[in-house]
């Protein structure tokens, strides 16, 4: 597959990944480009690869973790609606304002714990598969999640998340 059709098919989803894991419109944007310059110049690598999505999806994670320096002089700041459109009166199901509460409880979270809870819990990836993405150990990601958890729970607004998932 070219590399062109492979950004064609998957772009949506990469997108919603890199958006979960940036936590910033903006920002899951440049993290998301630069991924993809980097994926476009090792494709020959890539291409034939069994499963090209994880190694992009990998690339996006290292690119979000290591870019922390340029990300801070990027950063831009949300507008109230944190880029999203405010349609949670149209539908009458409250599933937008669930969003925006989600996304404001992991941008509490340091990166490192972040990362790992979307590598958990959006792509259900084991404790092997989410230290690999990350380029560290398993009692790493463990803690990690561990802490994001208990950090987490502490938060007043994650009980408005349990009532509204029962």
């Amino acid at each position: 597959m070219e590399f062109e059709g492979f950004v064609k098919a998957e772009l949506a989803g990469l997108t919603r990944f890199a958006g979960v894991l940036a936590g910033d419109r903006q920002l899951a944007h440049d993290v998301l480009i630069d991924a993809l310059l980097v994926a476009s110049g090792r494709w020959a690598d890539i291409g034939p690869m069994s499963n090209p999505v994880a190694y992009v999806r990998r690339i996006i994670v290292f690119t979000f973790l290591a870019d922390y320096r340029k990300t801070l002089r990027r950063r831009t700041t949300p507008s109230s609606d944190n880029g999203l459109l405010d349609v949670s009166r149209q539908d009458g199901t409250g599933q937008v304002d669930n969003r925006r509460l989600l996304d404001g409880l992991l941008r509490q979270l340091p990166r490192q714990q972040r990362t790992a809870v979307v590598l958990r819990y959006y792509l259900d990836y084991d404790d092997t598969t989410v230290a690999e993405a990350m380029h560290t150990s398993t009692s790493s990601v463990r803690s990690n999640i561990s802490r994001a958890l208990a950090s987490l729970r502490v938060t007043p607004d994650i009980l408005q998340l349990k009532e509204d998932f029962g």
